[in-house]
């Protein structure tokens, strides 16, 4: 396992702090939302903005620095490497997750509330598929990045295996 450089410093923000002097009724729109900015440890430059706090990344985590040219650490692990929690969270962000759910709720209220003589499984298919339809894009645009990650991880390594001359597991190398 290779060295990491130094990590990425983490300011979260309340966006709805600033809103004190709104009245309650718009205020508390904004006390959900909140932003991440994550600044070099070096010379304290933000190289990037959340609004989704645990937001997972994929990528190789290391960040070259824009102001001082400097590498570090900013956060993002390849697949392999994440625990199953954050894989899931990977795939499933909180945006979407909640999606998700609220189209699942609206196709069980549907299928409770539709008379009982006209629900069969053609009716039941098309609703669980109506809830699953969103899923088709995100999934589509998700999993191709989850692949690439993979890919990156094993060639990082085969790269570190020829450079210590070690021979591939199978005898390929």
């Amino acid at each position: 396992m290779r060295a990491r450089p130094p990590a990425a410093i983490r300011q979260d923000h309340d966006v709805g702090a600033w809103v004190h002097f709104l009245p309650v009724a718009f205020a508390s729109i904004f006390a959900f939302l909140r932003r991440t900015d994550f600044r070099c440890p070096h010379c304290l430059a933000v190289f990037r903005r959340d609004y989704l706090p645990h937001k997972v990344r994929l990528g190789s985590g290391d960040r070259l620095c824009r102001d001082c040219g400097k590498v570090s650490d900013d956060g993002s692990r390849e697949w392999p490497e994440l625990p199953a929690s954050e894989k899931f969270r990977c795939l499933f962000p909180s945006p979407v997750l909640a999606v998700v759910i609220a189209l699942l709720m609206c196709a069980l209220i549907a299928l409770f509330m539709a008379p009982r003589d006209q629900v069969d499984i053609a009716i039941i298919a098309m609703v669980v598929g109506g809830f699953l339809l969103p899923l088709v894009p995100w999934f589509a645009i998700r999993i191709p990045q989850v692949y690439r990650s993979i890919r990156r991880y094993e060639n990082e390594f085969e790269v570190a295996r020829r450079a210590l001359g070690m021979a591939h597991p199978e005898g390929r190398g």
